[in-house]
């Protein structure tokens, strides 16, 4: 078998398929952030409206020829948002559930200790780790992203998102 490695994108790669002011809130008072969110190097952090749900993308570029087995997420959420659906899709119209719908995402706290001198310069963060399986594995052909439904009022934060890939060339 080929070479297993994670791959993580970066917070500021996730892609809303609803925005603006009709489906999010101003976040961390930066009134602009209500057309997109607010991106920044620690998170993207989002306010969501009450009695909305928002998709969120996470596009990850990958080889051909390639397996995923797991995708993982690093998030927190505040004031009652709550992530409640996780798929993946591959090639566009190839979907699969991760688990089932308006369940809530469980994880385990994945904590950051910042060194001393640079610790006033963090935000506050409660961020979790789910990793997710993708049964039965995908074999890569085309594009590929993870997409998770989080339902509002309240606020998502998201610090990433990974996944396990397999190199099946070799």
């Amino acid at each position: 078998m080929g070479i297993t490695r994670e791959i993580w994108v970066a917070p500021a790669a996730v892609q809303l398929q609803e925005h603006g002011p009709d489906w999010l809130d101003v976040v961390d008072d930066k009134p602009w952030s209500s057309e997109n969110g607010f991106h920044r190097g620690f998170c993207s952090s989002f306010r969501i409206r009450p009695d909305r749900q928002i998709w969120f993308h996470f596009p990850f570029q990958v080889p051909a020829g390639g397996s995923i087995d797991q995708v993982s997420l690093l998030w927190e959420t505040e004031e009652g948002a709550k992530v409640s659906w996780a798929c993946v899709h591959h090639g566009g119209m190839e979907r699969q559930h991760l688990y089932e719908p308006n369940a809530p995402l469980n994880g385990v706290p994945e904590p950051i200790d910042p060194p001393e001198m640079w610790r006033k310069f963090y935000p506050a963060a409660k961020r979790m780790r789910a990793d997710m399986a993708v049964e039965p594995a995908i074999i890569t052909r085309f594009g590929f992203q993870l997409c998770i439904l989080v339902d509002g009022p309240g606020v998502v934060r998201f610090y990433g998102a990974g996944l396990r890939y397999t190199d099946m060339v070799g």
